[in-house]
């Protein structure tokens, strides 16, 4: 029987939201979670590449953060070089509670 590997990051549950920003050497993210946040730098893509492929990026790492898949939208921000991404995944637990009834 294979063993479960239990994530750091199951007790945060689904993040709510993700927050994308470009600096003079790399693109900078911050992960909101219910109850805590999780911010570090993405390693690719450099800092001058476009917005599409930071945010592509962001996505699979806010999935490895979260331990599962999950559905974003992105809008730009009011500052220059910033985005902001809209998580719309809920758990799988609370997913297939609500379609049972």
């Amino acid at each position: 029987m294979k063993r479960r590997r239990k994530h750091w990051r199951d007790g945060f549950g689904t993040p709510k939201f993700f927050v994308l920003y470009r600096t003079p050497d790399v693109w900078r993210y911050a992960l909101y979670f219910s109850g805590a946040i999780v911010d570090g730098c993405l390693a690719q893509p450099s800092a001058d590449s476009e917005p599409g492929e930071a945010q592509t990026a962001a996505h699979g790492r806010a999935e490895d953060l979260a331990g599962r898949p999950l559905a974003m939208s992105w809008e730009a921000s009011d500052e220059p070089g910033w985005w902001t991404g809209t998580i719309t995944t809920e758990p799988m637990a609370l997913a297939l509670d609500s379609a049972a009834g």
